[in-house]
């Protein structure tokens, strides 16, 4: 895992990469968290280009800075 990225063998369980066509093209694929949606709060309404295109790395900065500031909440 870089600064800049969540490779997602670092996901939970309940976490998915998820992102429209825009995201797969610029390296933004969001985390998406079942039962909650995207960890930035953008609304997860398109097809998930990302699952379609084999991306396996989160690089919305948002979803980025918030799943880092969970783990750290962990690991407190």
């Amino acid at each position: 895992m870089t600064n800049n990225f969540i490779d997602v063998t670092a996901l939970k369980e309940s976490d998915i990469i998820y992102g429209n066509k825009g995201n797969v093209w610029s390296n933004t694929a969001h985390v998406y968290r079942s039962g909650v949606g995207n960890l930035c709060g953008t609304p997860a309404l398109a097809t998930n280009w990302a699952r379609l295109e084999g991306v396996t790395v989160a690089g919305c900065p948002e979803c980025v800075k918030r799943f880092k500031w969970e783990q750290k909440l962990v690991k407190s």
